[in-house]
């Protein structure tokens, strides 16, 4: 089973983000040189407004709605967020686009989730309260049925294709059996379907997703070639395109949200075990770092953030250690009360193309080296829980065994 994950009207959601006074009203994300509409808030479309909508266009269909020029920084770190959180529950992504995501479900930990309705309902609950941003949620044996699905019920909709009537389907009305979902969706549903092939079909009278999929094989093949008839077997219930894993990755993220605080050795706490978090995980690739950004949430939903470049690419936590405090430091001077705090380590390279400084004590880097590897040997082997640093023990826990961690620096 395959999921889609799709960001809600993604740029204007962003702009709503970024400015809270924005929420419930019509919103006008601009492309550059602002002559298009590249996203609309669903209370402009509403009013018919479409995305690629000349802003001439727009206006005359929702006069009064609010434009405004789309904020790409903003949306780029809005994206690494939704994608940090579909990292922590399932190691086979795929990025479609800033805004849309693949995953294997096959993959996860413990396999296809049994109740995938009330799995998408967790993963769309978590993206939005960590991120503010709405996402659609669709699934099926497929990439092109789960892409399809996570359009069916936007904004913010949930839907599982199923190939039979099982018990979920009859219980569930997040389910739709495959043969219902193809005969409600027209052709020009289907992802790849665009205006010239849509001709095409109904020249041949495939009017729906249905009649696309039991069309005769030679005939879509004649009319689209193999990716035609590729696109014919997914929608049949045949997986054809594999989720497609790009090694090494470039980036790796944690961010966590909390209940609203002006305590700085908190925020810290968190971000401390993000840091361990990442550098456990970019490790277990292989790969070093050479740029830290890191990103807080104030009052109102506020964001923002700052990057560094490390002076040498780095693969241990007390390398890193010093340049994210650095990080940190004048976002918590900037603002507060803070609920979200979130570290990313990007520019990943393999890290046996480090090379040592000229200012570094050898033995001081291969003692680091050797801390390092004991703590991933025992997050290995106990549990990434097992020891962490005195500074990162003031996250709430909650349970006693959590509170008596081993410490280490």
């Amino acid at each position: 089973m395959f999921a889609h994950v799709d960001a809600d009207a993604f740029f204007a959601s962003v702009l709503v983000r970024k400015h809270p006074h924005l929420q419930g009203k019509p919103v006008l994300a601009l492309g550059m040189g602002g002559g298009c509409v590249i996203a609309a808030s669903y209370e402009a479309k509403a009013k018919g407004v479409k995305t690629g909508m000349r802003v001439i266009e727009a206006r005359k269909l929702a006069p009064g709605a609010i434009e405004m020029p789309s904020d790409f920084r903003e949306t780029g770190l809005a994206s690494k967020q939704i994608e940090a959180a579909l990292e922590e529950v399932c190691p086979a992504i795929e990025q479609m686009s800033i805004d849309e995501w693949f995953l294997d479900l096959r993959t996860m930990m413990n396999g296809i989730p049994e109740h995938l309705d009330a799995w998408a309902q967790e993963i769309r609950r978590t993206i939005l309260q960590r991120t503010a941003i709405s996402v659609s949620v669709g699934i099926g044996p497929t990439k092109t049925l789960a892409k399809m699905a996570s359009e069916y019920r936007k904004p913010g909709g949930i839907t599982v294709v199923s190939i039979s009537d099982s018990d979920q389907t009859a219980h569930s009305t997040l389910y739709i059996v495959h043969s219902t979902f193809l005969h409600d969706r027209p052709a020009a549903a289907i992802p790849g379907i665009g205006p010239r092939r849509q001709i095409e079909t109904e020249a041949h009278g495939w009017k729906t997703a249905w009649d696309y999929a039991n069309a005769d094989p030679a005939m879509i093949r004649k009319l689209f070639g193999k990716p035609g008839r590729e696109l014919q077997q997914e929608l049949l219930g045949e997986s054809i395109y594999p989720i497609a894993i790009i090694r090494p990755p470039k980036s790796v993220s944690r961010c966590r949200s909390f209940h609203s605080t002006m305590n700085r050795d908190l925020v810290k706490a968190h971000l401390l075990k993000h840091l361990e978090y990442c550098t456990e995980k970019m490790r277990r690739s292989g790969l070093a770092t050479t740029e830290i950004a890191i990103w807080v949430r104030g009052k109102e939903y506020r964001h923002d953030g700052r990057n560094m470049r490390v002076s040498k690419a780095a693969e241990t936590v007390d390398d890193l250690l010093m340049p994210t405090l650095a990080c940190l430091k004048p976002l918590l001077e900037s603002c507060g009360p803070w609920n979200q705090v979130g570290l990313a380590l990007n520019g990943l390279i393999p890290s046996g193309s480090l090379q040592q400084s000229l200012f570094e004590n050898p033995k001081d880097a291969a003692d680091k080296e050797e801390l390092q590897k004991a703590v991933d040997q025992l997050h290995k082997r106990f549990g990434r829980d097992a020891v962490t640093r005195a500074s990162a023990l003031q996250v709430p826990s909650g349970t006693k065994k959590e509170m008596d961690l081993p410490i280490i620096g």
